[in-house]
């Protein structure tokens, strides 16, 4: 990363670059602490953006948050923004900065500050949850978080309880027993006013409503995939069916590993390209490497020149920069209506497993999911270095071999 006073002259004249550029504002008025103002110089694209350092337990976190197009906008709007942003970090940062006391600290604020340090695949029902009326005359963003106890939060999901929704009413209470934790945890101001009560959503859905969780037993077996295929095939958009198939073809995490795969992640070894995720990157929290088909590396061939730092970028939407749950579960309804398919999007991953565990008595799929257990046959294979990865090689061989007789059959 080279620094630069940023002037408008200079960014016009700065020539492009095959190899992603990195460059840092030094003026004055747009050093804060742990903020800079960055502009990134790709083949075809000069994009703003803030980087945002936190610190969380003692350990640096970067976060980089897009502005804008460095060519179509001003570099005054883009500073502008830059500012605005910086002001609103800040101000989740610190409660006493927005709300001037602490007793005065809502349910918005610590949503507000949970989504600013995690990019977690609900964000849109966490938004749709925190705009929810309570009373007819309030939003649940503005409850004070020192006026709620379990009877109050109780009330909040009552509407939905009565509808029998009880799976929606206890994604509420999951929502804000987490917003709460996570604030009590990662925020020395929030945790100030969390300690002196408990968390009034920590309570039994079970002894409340008689609800409990329960896993979902819809799968799609390998007999069924023909009429995935065709299903797939109907839905208009090519990067959804690009992703359903994706989901399919490597059973990672749709929204948290496959929908945020980087271009950084993607390794060539020997011929075999490998997708490197780092730790920490999902939710076991260790490294893990998955090789790439040549079927798999088609669809992401695609999407070269969609954006810079993600393949799968949504660049459809100016609301979501990722695709998330929302999108696929209306996908969902419409195949439903013209299809009557019975699978989600969950089962897909499933279905990947119990697929390759079928193959070959000696398959482990959990060391293609990162899902191993504990012999030292699968800690090998999953924590070794990437030549000894053969392994995982022939399991996705082998199912992709069965992926393409099956599309073959569509074909015919």
């Amino acid at each position: 990363m080279a620094t630069h006073k940023f002037n408008s002259t200079w960014i016009a004249k700065l020539p492009y670059s095959s190899k992603r550029e990195v460059y840092i504002d030094s003026n004055k008025n747009t050093q804060f602490a742990n903020c800079d103002f960055l502009l990134v110089v790709g083949a075809k694209t000069k994009t703003a953006y803030l980087r945002h350092r936190p610190q969380i337990n003692g350990k640096t976190k970067e976060v980089w948050k897009k502005i804008g197009d460095a060519v179509v906008m001003d570099l005054k709007v883009l500073t502008n923004e830059y500012t605005k942003m910086v002001m609103a970090i800040k101000t989740n940062e610190s409660p006493l900065l927005s709300a001037k006391k602490i007793r005065n600290v809502t349910l918005g604020h610590l949503i507000d500050f949970y989504l600013s340090e995690n990019n977690p695949t609900d964000i849109a029902n966490l938004l749709r949850f925190k705009k929810q009326k309570v009373n007819n005359h309030q939003n649940v963003s503005d409850l004070v978080c020192l006026e709620q106890d379990v009877f109050t939060i109780k009330d909040i999901l009552k509407p939905d309880v009565a509808k029998g929704s009880l799976y929606v009413a206890n994604q509420k209470r999951e929502f804000i027993q987490r917003v709460w934790n996570y604030a009590h945890d990662e925020n020395r101001e929030y945790n100030q006013v969390l300690k002196t009560t408990t968390n009034p959503a920590a309570f039994s859905m079970k002894k409340w409503c008689n609800f409990s969780k329960k896993a979902s037993t819809v799968h799609l077996p390998k007999e069924e995939y023909v009429e995935f295929f065709k299903a797939i095939d109907s839905i208009p958009r090519s990067d959804f069916r690009d992703l359903l198939y994706m989901f399919l073809f490597t059973g990672q995490h749709p929204y948290s590993e496959v929908a945020q795969m980087r271009w950084d992640q993607l390794k060539e070894v020997e011929g075999q390209m490998w997708w490197i995720m780092e730790e920490g990157f999902h939710k076991t929290g260790s490294m893990h490497s998955f090789p790439l088909h040549p079927m798999a590396m088609d669809i992401i061939n695609k999407y070269k020149d969609s954006d810079e730092v993600y393949v799968f970028k949504n660049v459809h939407s100016l609301k979501h920069g990722l695709h998330n749950k929302d999108t696929f579960k209306n996908i969902l309804r419409g195949l439903r209506k013209t299809h009557d398919i019975t699978w989600d999007i969950r089962c897909l991953r499933a279905s990947f497993i119990t697929c390759i565990s079928q193959l070959m008595p000696t398959y482990r799929p959990g060391v293609l999911t990162n899902q191993a257990g504990q012999t030292i046959t699968e800690r090998h294979y999953m924590r070794g270095d990437i030549t000894y990865y053969d392994f995982k090689v022939d399991m996705i061989n082998e199912y992709m071999n069965l992926i393409q007789d099956k599309l073959n059959e569509v074909s015919k």
